[in-house]
Formats: structure tokens, sequence, C-alpha cells
């Protein structure tokens, strides 16, 4: 059952008739680190999931996980956004962009605290921001800005399947 979006996009893949030849990968390249990677593999390896409609495929997959997810991430990403401009934290799209990807990276690299509130609310009429949330989006019912990691695992199966599709790996004991 894949979501519309990405049948369309396979849609656009098969409209390429004569689909790009695997690109030979060696065995060797499972020891490869961010240090030794070919990057004429890598170049050819990325042209041919452009080419062939792999991109956009896992850009739709990753989209429509994201919004079908419980956790409904893109309107936390967005609410974040907001206060961060509204707040005057950040006053251009670049400094935006910045400060999101940051946020999201520290909150995906850093281990969830513990909720000890149990949902309960503030008593009225203290005197702490509440309307919006406070200024950094880290008060305690504000949604995580962590890409939930069922998304995360999603986005790996569809890359990988789309992988497996434009590379072959050289057996090494090929004659």
């Amino acid at each position: 059952s894949n979501p519309p979006s990405a049948n369309i996009a396979s849609n656009k893949a098969m409209a390429n008739k004569n689909p790009s030849t695997p690109v030979k990968v060696p065995p060797s390249a499972t020891n490869y680190t961010s240090a030794t990677q070919d990057s004429d593999l890598r170049s050819q390896i990325n042209g041919i999931l452009l080419t062939d409609g792999h991109i956009g495929k896992i850009q739709d997959y990753l989209l429509h996980s994201l919004h079908a997810h419980s956790s409904n991430w893109p309107t936390a990403i967005q609410n974040h956004a907001i206060s961060l401009l509204r707040s005057g934290e950040v006053t251009s799209f670049p400094a935006l962009l910045r400060r999101v990807i940051e946020d999201v990276r520290h909150e995906t690299t850093t281990p969830p605290k513990a909720n000890n509130t149990n949902g309960a609310a503030e008593v009225n009429g203290n005197n702490k921001k509440s309307a919006n949330g406070d200024s950094n989006g880290t008060s305690a019912g504000t949604p995580s800005l962590a890409v939930p990691q069922s998304v995360v695992e999603d986005a790996i199966k569809i890359t990988r399947e789309c992988l497996e599709t434009v590379c072959e790996i050289e057996d090494t004991g090929a004659t």
C-alpha cells in the first residue's frame, strides 16, 4: 500500500522506458568511510537515482510518512518556525532555516526527558509565557522536533530499495 505520491513518482520512473544500467559497486565499498568514499562512484549512483526518478520517489515517500505519522511533525516544525519568527530570535529565512535544522538535530541526538507534569495544567494567573509556548519551543507540552524513528526507518527502507535497483554489488570471485 504505497502512498499515492509514491505511485506518481514510480510512474515517472517507469516513463523512462530504458532504465539505466546498474552501477557496479565493488564489495570493498561496504568498508568506505566519509573520508574514503569514492566520489566518482557516488556521483554515478546519484545521477542514476535522479534520472530514473528514484529521488522523487524517496522524497514523496518521506513526505507522506511525515504527514501520516501521529506526531504531526510537519506542523510541529511549522509552529516552531513561527514561534522563532514571532519572538524575534531569527529575522531572516536563512537564519530561520539554520536554526530549525539545528534544533531538529539537537532534539534528534538528545534523548527525550521524562515529562513529570503528566499533563497537569498550570494554575491560572501565573505570569509565565503560555499563549504560544516559550520562545525556544521546548516547553513541557511542546511536541518533539526530532524526526520520528519510524519515519527514519521507512526512509531508510525506501532508499535501500531504490539503491538496490540502481546498484549491483560485484562478486569478489567474478571471472
